[in-house]
């Protein structure tokens, strides 16, 4: 018999609920801490390319900064694309703290509504 924790134990689970809590915080609180200098020196968005799962992609930003990233709505990555392949000048305008994590607000994309993308986590270049 293993001493590992029983599976379906409640009080394995109730920790796991509260570290996993505590990590999201302390993400959260890091990248706050990074997006206003790059938001303050108009770091412009150099691409965007295929993340580690599906709906999921790196944004890259000029100053080597990678971010996990997925669109709010659907398109949107795709019309990040877009404005890039035309040669605008995309930055990070500013971003909203909510429930569901941190939402970028992208400056330099053409269109109607301006970009939003879900800021899902930092991420190393390769």
């Amino acid at each position: 018999m293993a001493w590992d924790d029983l599976p379906g134990d409640p009080e394995r689970e109730r920790w796991d609920r509260r570290d996993e809590a505590a990590a999201q915080l302390r993400l959260s609180r890091h990248l706050q801490l990074q997006l206003p200098g790059l938001v303050a020196r108009r770091v412009p968005v150099r691409g965007i390319t295929p993340g580690p799962i599906q709906g999921v992609g790196r944004l890259r930003l000029a100053d080597s900064t990678t971010f996990l990233v997925g669109g709010a709505a659907p398109g949107n990555l795709g019309r990040v694309l877009r404005a890039l392949h035309d040669r605008h000048a995309v930055t990070v305008a500013g971003w909203e703290q909510r429930e569901d994590g941190l939402l970028l607000t992208l400056a330099g994309v053409p269109g109607r509504e301006p970009v939003r993308i879900w800021l899902i986590g930092p991420d190393q270049p390769d």
